[in-house]
């Protein structure tokens, strides 16, 4: 019987879907395209891991033969393909701009529970993709496209709309986008907000709140009523949610059992004297057993059944 071949690592799934992201980038360029036929050859694993995470936003359409064209030539950027690629993605490209329609209706409601993902398509052809969660409510008008998010995280694809800006409200700020591929996460009256491709104003709701701040691609902005911090994040940890996994770096075991519960019925929690222990490295979610066991091992914890609920506690032996 033929071996079958490993799964890619956690990390390489991480980059193939950055790479997915700066693809369907608008402005991806000649650099870009050589980049990746160079990280394609680097390694076998880099295309399998290309495929699974464009298979997992096959419902977004139009990339599922980017790996292939990259192999052999580089693609044709004509009128022609662009139409293709944009009729893929259920935009209708004319003379330059978007025709798009929408009926007028109220908002709608779109949510996901305990370790639930889901994909969305809005009337306009913008895509988005919701983590376990999450709720948020979508409404359109003549005037706006208009999303309320309640809290969780979630990727938007934003298609063009020259009358009608595509605007994010969440934990007391606004995202006003027209073109572009963002993450927005809202916790605890924080929002975050990570620009893959293109560029987003990000202010305050109130009005006097402060001019905001323009963010282009691969900045991260994290702000509420009291902090507002920028900076340039590693794209590939900040999009292994995509792909089914939590990137942790040095962070409080204590968080790290927040973000894990949000995926499994399975709960875990730490005792006090282990909450502060950190935490590094990419895992699954949806299995906490398996966290917990892999935690046992790289931390001085012990895990004990209690009810429902793994316990995390300080190691016993001396």
């Amino acid at each position: 019987m033929k071996k079958r071949d490993p799964l890619p690592a956690p990390q390489t799934r991480a980059e193939a879907a950055a790479w997915l992201a700066r693809l369907h980038a608008d402005d991806r360029d000649a650099a870009d395209e050589a980049a990746f036929r160079a990280w394609l050859a680097a390694s076998p694993q880099h295309a399998d891991a290309f495929e699974a995470v464009d298979r997992a936003w096959s419902d977004v359409g139009g990339l599922s033969d980017l790996r292939r064209d990259f192999r052999r030539t580089p693609p044709v950027r004509s009128v022609a393909s662009r139409r293709a690629l944009l009729a893929g993605m259920g935009i209708l490209a004319v003379t330059g701009s978007s025709v798009l329609f929408w009926r007028p209706a109220n908002a709608k409601v779109y949510e996901t529970d305990v370790g639930e993902q889901k994909h969305v398509s809005l009337d306009d052809g913008s895509q988005l993709f919701l983590d376990a969660q999450t709720r948020m409510s979508v409404s359109f008008s003549e005037t706006a496209r208009t999303v309320d998010m309640q809290y969780g995280r979630a990727n938007f694809r934003v298609v063009p709309d020259a009358k009608r800006p595509f605007i994010v409200e969440a934990a007391e700020h606004r995202i006003v986008a027209t073109r572009c591929n963002f993450d927005v996460r809202c916790q605890d009256g924080q929002v975050q907000v990570v620009l893959i491709h293109g560029e987003a104003d990000v202010k305050p709701a109130a009005p006097g709140g402060g001019e905001g701040a323009r963010l282009r691609a691969g900045d991260r902005l994290v702000a509420s009523s009291e902090v507002e911090k920028r900076d340039k994040p590693d794209l590939s940890h900040v999009l292994a949610w995509q792909t089914g996994y939590e990137m942790f770096d040095k962070e409080d075991l204590a968080h790290a059992v927040e973000e894990m519960n949000r995926y499994s019925t399975v709960k875990l929690a730490a005792d006090p004297s282990v909450a502060s222990l950190k935490v590094s490295g990419m895992y699954r979610v949806g299995d906490n057993a398996a966290f917990a066991r892999a935690l046992s091992k790289l931390l001085p914890i012990d895990v004990r059944q209690a009810g429902d609920t793994l316990m995390l506690t300080a190691d016993s032996e001396p």
